[in-house]
């Protein structure tokens, strides 16, 4: 599977898709395993699970599918995987300030940019390690699945 400047749509959106499932499959993974031990009420899970799950994947159809590209180095797929976890991150933060007055009693619609500054302020602080993390490895292992699947088309 290369990538060239004559492929046709379905090609492209089917990279997009695989990587945008990838990236939300990850998210998910790492979100399961850090929220596994807390009770979360359902409102928790779409707010702390669902939209970070969403945002990664909106991401990675958008940015991710650069890591198909048979020319990139492993190098250069770790920091996609940066550049798409922290997109990811920044469009969790924008999802979150906008849905949270809408699941919690005691927000409103005006305090939406409020919440953005706060939620990228801390959220940079709190989750930025496990963000970084998880971009490397979905990036790593995208890298490596293309890899396979490239060697798997020449044989």
């Amino acid at each position: 599977m290369e990538i060239s400047k004559d492929w046709d749509n379905t090609s492209m959106a089917r990279l997009r898709y695989l990587a945008a499932a990838w990236f939300a499959g990850y998210a998910l993974l790492l979100l399961l395993l850090f929220f596994h031990p807390l009770a979360v009420a359902p409102r928790g899970i779409l707010l702390y699970i669902g939209l970070p799950t969403v945002a990664a994947a909106v991401a990675g159809g958008l940015w991710g599918w650069r890591i198909l590209n048979p020319v990139k180095t492993m190098g250069q797929s770790m920091v996609t995987g940066i550049v798409v976890a922290t997109g990811a991150f920044a469009i969790f933060s924008v999802f979150y300030s906008i849905s949270l007055p809408f699941v919690e009693r005691g927000w409103s619609l005006r305090q939406s940019f409020g919440l953005l500054l706060l939620t990228s302020t801390f959220g940079i602080l709190l989750a930025g390690p496990i963000v970084l993390l998880g971009g490397i490895l979905a990036g790593t292992t995208l890298y490596l699945l293309a890899r396979r699947m490239i060697s798997g088309n020449k044989s």
